[in-house]
């Protein structure tokens, strides 16, 4: 009995040591399918990113509209816009059907504005941008806000309504102006670095100068900050100060100029390939030309080790074209230029062949979602299909039967119903007509002393059989006042006014409010409103049948009810069944 407890006991130890082996496993292998993680790789490692997000889509790992959003991301760093913005409208339209994350659904309205600027779809970008504005300054978003604005100023200064997109700029850095945040001050900062450029492209360097001062002055309050960027400080002032020595030396500032050229050389990033080339415009404007020759070198070298040609590469050859124009190097000159022609076919068909790619990857991810889509349905359809038929079927047999005879028996029960109304209306018609013929045009005048007069003193002191005879007398002149006034309501059809009221009537044969009600209820068996619906349930009857084409609502209007519910509900109460019913009836009566 030991030996098998052991037996167990180890069998049992190496299950549960198998199991927690494996669960360990497959947390590491979903670590991998997360935001964070997929997030913090895509830069560095695109294709791997994509794979990882097809992975976390089967595995339901992320949200999709978060992988929609990521994919955006990578498509747009492989500089693939239109796959990029594709997938951002995905995920906008994910969060614009759930709404219930109304953040993110601000961020891949400022992603979509910037996308399609980047295509040059300046009427999406707007549109947009001027939606995304709403929903920023309802959430209270002053970062997406800025970036909207100064999004719909880029539209603007590529339509060339220059002083229209400047003014937007400003509302912009306004918007900004002022922020304690590191994120925000950093947005403040690309704003006038990119307002610097648009300048300087207008040729407003003065203009330029002020923002690159506003700048410099930013980027000492960033410094200040307790947990600041290093790196990030360092690659700001490289791009400014090599900036302000241009812009500083075109304005005819040359000590100044030198001033910021040499504070842009005591940057870390000065030196790096990239940095190198922020100080080209400065040397070619103060006709260092040597030096740009060298720093072009420099940067070709690096380029061709990488084996990368790219429009940033024939911007530097450009720029050497001009530094060997200015040493009078004119063979120099030509070679480059044949260069560039070259490369910039070779860059253009490149361009194409990229753009056939991304399109056919849209093609393809578009293709793929509705087979995947319609696989799904499918199935769904299938099974389905195969578990409830059967009982589908009967069910549905037993219902057609069921709806089958109730159908009969309510079409019998409305055609009598109909039929007796229509009978009874007639006989009503009749009585009716009769009736006005023996009337007098006499108009009604009711006698004030048959009124309560409650200033008399003698009231109390009347016998019980002279307040019988009163009453008696009161409901023989009640009857009398009814009948008149009955033959002015129909007569003039007074009922059809939705407005019509108790007073209204009252006041037509001068009786106060209580004795109208008793002399309604004398006569009626009902009270006002009864009255009223009565003879209005009458005249929608015979609408009913002189007019089957009118609608539901048409007759409730021409009757005088407020609402379509109201006559449904008075109608069904009256005859047992509902306007249309009656309607069918009266058709089946021919």
């Amino acid at each position: 009995m030991k030996g098998i407890r052991l037996v167990v006991c180890i069998c049992s130890f190496l299950f549960v040591f198998n199991q927690l082996l494996f669960a360990d496993k497959t947390m590491e292998s979903d670590s991998l399918y997360t935001y964070k993680y997929i997030n913090g790789i895509y830069m560095s490692e695109p294709e791997r990113a994509l794979n990882l997000l097809e992975g976390a889509e089967s595995k339901k790992t992320i949200p999709l509209r978060i992988i929609n959003e990521l994919r955006s991301k990578v498509y747009r760093h492989m500089y693939m816009t239109k796959l990029a913005f594709v997938y951002a409208r995905k995920s906008y339209l994910l969060d614009s059907v759930s709404q219930k994350d109304p953040k993110h659904l601000l961020k891949m309205t400022v992603d979509l504005a910037e996308l399609a600027l980047l295509m040059s779809d300046h009427k999406e970008s707007m549109r947009y941008a001027l939606g995304g504005l709403k929903l920023a300054q309802k959430e209270k978003d002053k970062g997406a806000e800025g970036k909207l604005l100064f999004c719909i100023g880029e539209n603007k200064w590529q339509l060339s309504f220059k002083e229209e997109a400047y003014d937007y700029f400003d509302k912009a850095i306004k918007q900004l102006q002022g922020a304690e945040t590191k994120l925000e001050m950093a947005m403040l900062s690309y704003f006038y670095g990119m307002k610097m450029d648009y300048l300087l492209n207008d040729s407003r360097s003065k203009e330029a100068l002020e923002v690159g001062l506003k700048r410099e002055k930013l980027l000492k309050s960033i410094a200040r900050l307790p947990e600041k960027n290093e790196a990030f400080l360092d690659l700001q002032y490289t791009y400014l100060y090599a900036k302000m020595s241009y812009i500083c030396y075109l304005e005819g500032k040359y000590e100044q100029a030198e001033k910021y050229y040499q504070q842009y050389l005591s940057t870390k990033n000065a030196y790096t390939p990239d940095g190198q080339t922020y100080g080209i415009p400065y040397l070619l404007e103060s006709k260092q030309y040597r030096k740009v020759v060298d720093r072009c070198q420099d940067f070709k070298k690096l380029m061709q080790q990488q084996d990368t040609v790219n429009l940033q590469y024939i911007s530097i050859l450009q720029k050497e074209v001009k530094a060997y124009l200015g040493l009078k190097d004119f063979e120099k000159v030509a070679a480059l230029r044949e260069s560039i022609i070259s490369i910039t076919d070779s860059v253009n068909s490149k361009d194409k062949r990229n753009a056939a790619l991304e399109l056919d990857a849209i093609y393809k991810a578009t293709e793929q979602e509705e087979y995947i889509a319609e696989q799904t349905f499918q199935l769904r359809v299938r099974n389905i299909s195969l578990a409830f038929l059967g009982c589908i079927t009967f069910l549905t047999l037993f219902m057609l039967w069921r709806i089958w005879r109730h159908s009969t028996i309510v079409k019998y029960k409305n055609k009598m119903l109909a039929k007796f109304i229509n009978e009874k209306l007639a006989r009503k018609e009749d009585a009716d007509e009769l009736l006005i013929e023996e009337e007098t045009e006499e108009p009604v005048v009711v006698p004030l002393d048959l009124e309560p007069d409650e200033e008399s003193s003698e009231k109390n002191d009347l016998s019980l059989d002279e307040v019988s005879e009163n009453h008696d007398e009161e409901e023989a002149e009640n009857k009398k006042i009814f009948k008149d006034l009955n033959r002015i309501v129909v007569q003039d059809q007074l009922y059809l006014s939705p407005e019509l009221s108790r007073e209204d009537l009252a006041q037509i044969v001068h009786l106060n409010n209580a004795r109208f009600a008793r002399m309604i209820k004398e006569n009626t068996g009902t009270n006002f409103n009864g009255y009223v619906n009565e003879l209005r349930i009458n005249y929608a009857i015979k609408l009913l049948k002189r007019h089957p084409n009118y609608t539901i609502r048409a007759i409730a209007d021409e009757a005088g009810f407020n609402s379509t519910p109201i006559l449904y509900s008075m109608f069904k109460k009256k005859t047992g069944m509902t306007p249309y019913e009656f309607k069918k009836a009266q058709e089946s009566l021919g």
